[in-house]
């Protein structure tokens, strides 16, 4: 008889084949649950044992503190600026007129007169430019005038002819000699005549004022400079091709300047705005004149913020007879404004940066250090503006410590 191997028993140690599928996944998820359990329990031990330390040790650190007492800190008293400041801002020097010239006719340089550096006084031929073409048209305009005035005096005869055949055909007509529809068809006749004249006449104004146009057009020519001052570009040679206007495919023919008195421009910052409205002198250097300082008028300005920069533009007329300031020089301009309401100044070491932007620790009454955000203005170096945010007599802790944070008694000392 065949033994059956399905009852035999499972020795310790061995592995039980016979199980099936589900008592499998029985078997491994109760493993996972005990693991999980254990590991709970071992991480609630942990915790328990930890949270007591942590406390002692907070208790140590709070007991250090209080026998260590606040910390100390140096405090300063802030005070207001000066009414009367300096204000530096760059500029830029422009001659105080200046432009460019192009032809007003198409053509070739038969002559160029001047070149750069050149003073011109107004009025002066500067280039020639041989124009064939406007001379041609100029030549057969005035053709055209004579053959209208031959024209007029030719109708003129018609008419009078026709003004004497009407006559006398108005007295036979009474006379009974001719009839009423030939005496009326000459006075028709003078009527057209007359009529030949006007519109002869009518051709000859508008082929003088062609002459005129033409005229015009060939003078263009000679280009002359529109006011004194000295060459500054020259864009063509003898020879050149060119074409009449100003759009950027036109060659430009010369710039010109006058720079007997400069501007000089600068952009005043939006904080600054209303105290420059106010001044009307300005104190001008440039680096390359050392030692020297020039005193100029503020003519005008904008009157208006610059949306885009945030600028009140400021314009500058300084003197230059010895010619020695040239357009396009970079100036350091300085203001002299007075402030009305003095702004307060900060040190800068009591300035801090963080994500709220600029702050500092103000003390209050009780020694406490409370943290102040603030709206910064002008930079001086060792100071700045400080727009809001302070009043005078505050008193801000300098170079704080990382143990001094917002709500923290401090003991404070005065700067010396």
């Amino acid at each position: 008889m065949a033994q059956n191997y399905s009852d035999a028993p499972v020795l310790p140690g061995e592995h039980d084949v016979r199980a099936t599928p589900q008592e499998k996944r029985s078997a491994g998820r109760g493993a996972f649950f005990s693991a999980f359990a254990a590991f709970l329990l071992l991480a609630l031990l942990g915790v328990a044992f930890l949270i007591p330390k942590l406390r002692h040790r907070d208790s140590l650190v709070d007991q250090a503190r209080a026998e260590a007492g606040p910390p100390p800190v140096v405090v300063t008293k802030l005070t207001l600026g000066q009414r009367s400041s300096k204000l530096e801002l760059p500029g830029t020097v422009q001659a105080f007129e200046q432009t460019p010239i192009f032809a007003r006719t198409a053509g070739y340089v038969s002559k160029r007169l001047v070149d750069i550096g050149d003073h011109v006084r107004a009025g002066q031929l500067l280039a020639t430019i041989e124009d064939p073409q406007t001379q041609q048209s100029l030549l057969q305009a005035k053709a055209t005038q004579l053959q209208l005035q031959a024209q007029l005096l030719q109708a003129q005869a018609n008419a009078h002819l026709s003004t004497l055949n009407n006559t006398r055909n108005q007295q036979l007509q009474q006379e009974g000699v001719v009839s009423q529809a030939t005496a009326d068809t000459f006075t028709a006749q003078a009527g057209v005549n007359d009529a030949t004249v006007n519109a002869a006449r009518a051709n000859i104004a508008a082929g003088e004022a062609n002459v005129r146009s033409l005229q015009e057009q060939a003078s263009f020519s000679r280009v002359t400079a529109p006011f004194a001052g000295v060459i500054l570009s020259r864009g063509i040679d003898t020879g050149s091709l060119i074409s009449s206007g100003s759009a950027t495919t036109v060659t430009q023919l010369f710039t010109i300047g006058q720079a007997g008195t400069v501007r000089v421009f600068t952009n005043v910052p939006q904080s600054s705005a209303p105290a420059v409205l106010g001044a009307s002198t300005a104190q001008v250097q440039f680096r390359e004149l050392p030692g020297q300082t020039f005193s100029g008028k503020v003519t005008r300005t904008s009157q208006a913020i610059d949306p885009t920069s945030r600028t009140l533009l400021a314009e500058i007329d300084l003197p230059n007879s010895s010619g020695n300031i040239l357009p396009g020089m970079f100036a350091t301009v300085t203001f002299a404004v007075n402030d009305a309401q003095p702004p307060v100044l900060i040190p800068a070491n009591a300035l801090f940066v963080r994500t709220a932007g600029p702050q500092t620790f103000v003390l209050d009454s009780n020694h406490v250090a409370h943290i102040r955000n603030l709206v910064l203005g002008r930079d001086f170096g060792s100071n700045t503006e400080v727009v809001s945010g302070l009043k005078q007599g505050d008193l801000v802790v300098l170079s704080p410590s990382d143990a001094v944070t917002d709500g923290t008694k401090v003991d404070p000392e005065m700067q010396q």
